[in-house]
């Protein structure tokens, strides 16, 4: 591949699996050979089985994540934000489009398959995770889980920095850092600050960084967002899986990845503001990076009730398949243990809650979840000195600690 990549400015049709064709204005190559399709806004997965005259995207939300954070005056982060994706150096979509990542050649889309039905996210009803230390077992192997977690809402949303680095995943796993919100069917169920956590979280949206080699064909650390509306049990929606998630034009793809922008344990420091939000009257929940919305999903795409999170959570998550029974070295974070602290432990900083009122609130979610902690842990840092917002490390080598804190 030459080393100046050409923007290829074409229109051509795409076969859709539905046999209906998509119209992409324009297609850019990145350097690291990821194809970004910039689509017509109205022809995205979201809306392909919508009769055109009923194609609607929500122009814009209630209130923007960029006001609330002027609000707020909390604009400025202690990590430097990585501004720009890979495929940006090569060009921008058109007005009127969105882009979306084309599927890798170098992915293995069966294995991504079985790992997506694994409900790396969502918890079966009654597992009541929280007061166990075991991972979750799936057809493919084991989810663990390092975070940290707050029950302090009602929340209509949460934001934080994600950190992004560069890490090696063993083929066929994947290692996430993520925020989260859930919402429980149970009437009885308050949240209040001290309250334990519902024992299902029917809906749950996500949104981080994840590096998943058999879905991306590398292991760089890439933009996804998550939602399901059964707890997991059968529904687990990747970036445009399912066809929820409506994109909304915006200058980040789900599935790429940043450049320039490797943490150096002990130095500089790199991190993706995520957010996810709805305003009092927005029956909508958005999605924000750097706090530009990204797309939402529409309450339509939820089977019951999500007017508000009840819980939240924030981490890492690994899946590990166990080969040969041992222990891959897939870390999580970055590898080193979150008791490192946040100056060389993987770190998520300055989480805010936003309340009722649509306004960020300093929030503490000094609660963990880690369900192999000799191996993978979550060390809250407390509230920063100088900036609002709490701050949790985590993550973890992997390797023959965990074997060993198995036996």
């Amino acid at each position: 591949m030459s080393s100046v990549l050409l923007i290829r400015v074409v229109t051509i049709l795409l076969a859709a699996a539905a046999g209906a064709c998509t119209l992409v204005h324009k297609t850019i190559e990145s350097d690291n050979g990821d194809l970004i399709d910039c689509v017509d806004m109205y022809q995205q997965p979201a809306l392909k089985n919508i009769s055109p005259g009923r194609r609607q995207i929500q122009a814009k939300p209630e209130m923007s994540m960029e006001a609330v954070v002027m609000a707020a005056n909390a604009s400025r982060s202690s990590m430097v934000r990585a501004r720009q994706q890979i495929w940006w150096k090569h060009g921008s979509c058109p007005a009127g489009t969105v882009p979306i990542l084309r599927a890798s050649g170098r992915a293995n889309p069966e294995v991504a398959e079985l790992v997506r039905r694994a409900s790396p996210f969502g918890r079966p009803a009654g597992s009541a995770l929280w007061d166990t230390s075991e991972a979750m077992d799936t057809p493919t192997g084991k989810v663990e889980v390092a975070a940290a977690y707050s029950t302090n809402g009602p929340f209509l949303g949460a934001r934080a920095d994600i950190p992004y680095w560069r890490i090696d995943v063993h083929p066929g796993e994947f290692s996430m850092n993520y925020i989260l919100i859930g919402y429980t069917l149970d009437t009885n169920y308050v949240p209040m600050p001290g309250s334990k956590p519902p024992a299902d979280l029917t809906n749950q949206i996500a949104v981080g960084l994840v590096a998943w080699p058999s879905l991306f064909g590398d292991s760089l650390s890439r933009l996804f967002v998550y939602y399901t509306t059964d707890g997991g049990v059968h529904n687990n929606c990747f970036n445009l899986d399912c066809g929820g998630f409506h994109l909304h034009q915006s200058s980040f793809a789900l599935g790429d990845a940043w450049r320039d922008s490797d943490s150096q344990v002990g130095g500089e420091r790199f991190g993706v503001t995520v957010s996810i939000h709805r305003g009092p009257a927005d029956l909508n929940w958005w999605v924000s990076v750097m706090d530009q919305e990204i797309g939402y999903y529409p309450e339509t795409i939820f089977n019951t009730r999500f007017p508000q999170a009840v819980y939240v959570e924030m981490g890492g998550r690994v899946l590990n398949t166990r080969p040969g029974g041992n222990h891959t070295t897939t870390p999580m974070g970055n590898g080193i243990p979150s008791c490192a602290g946040s100056r060389f432990a993987a770190t998520i900083m300055e989480f805010s809650g936003i309340n009722f009122n649509g306004v960020l609130f300093n929030d503490n979610a000094h609660r963990t979840i880690a369900t192999s902690p000799s191996c993978y842990g979550a060390n809250p840092m407390g509230f920063g000195r100088t900036r609002p917002g709490y701050n949790v490390a985590y993550g973890g080598p992997g390797g023959i600690f965990c074997d060993q804190a198995d036996g």
